[in-house]
């Protein structure tokens, strides 16, 4: 159930993967592998969009909107002289990561250089965003131990308070009837 949710939305998926391990509802090495694969799976759909079923017509639709082919094509020229830096810091990014990927795709670049920079990126960003998610999960969960030692703390302090009233409601009564006698 997780790998095709890692697949349609990975940092988050990933994130809420993280908080379900540090509650105990799944396990920290099958996550992060499922993780993985999942990510790196949402990635060659990017790469093939770019390289086989939409290159020709993202293109088309830029022009027809007369939007500047040139930048597409420096883009493109970069990412083929600098593959690693723009892949791994592409891959990373989250604003412009889905964009590098595709252009990777319509670049050309050779499917084994993309999953292997891919790769490389996708191993800390995944740890990265589980862990955020488990130390999200690990504070909530110290967050509920605070809260019910509060509610107890409370119910303690409620049950106390209740005695006092009744003892002083007790005692000024007898202490009124002495001085009423």
């Amino acid at each position: 159930m997780l790998f095709p949710l890692v697949v349609i939305e990975g940092p988050i998926t990933t994130i809420i993967a993280g908080f379900l391990v540090s509650l105990g509802f799944m396990d920290f090495v099958p996550t992060y592998l499922t993780v993985i694969a999942g990510d790196l799976a949402g990635d060659m759909i990017y790469y093939s969009a770019g390289r086989w079923w939409l290159n020709g017509a993202y293109k088309k639709v830029l022009s027809f909107f007369n939007l500047n082919l040139k930048f597409v094509q420096r883009v493109e020229t970069a990412l083929k002289k600098n593959k690693g830096p723009f892949l791994f810091f592409g891959k990373l990014s989250h604003a412009v990561g889905g964009i590098i990927l595709f252009a990777a795709g319509s670049a050309e670049i050779p499917m084994k250089e993309f999953l292997e920079f891919n790769f490389l990126a996708t191993l800390p960003k995944s740890l990265i965003l589980l862990a955020v998610g488990y130390f999200f999960g690990s504070t909530v969960s110290s967050f509920r131990k605070a809260l019910d030692y509060t509610v107890l703390g409370l119910f303690v302090f409620t049950i106390i308070m209740i005695g006092v009233y009744f003892g002083v409601t007790y005692f000024s009564n007898k202490f009124i009837r002495k001085l009423e006698k």
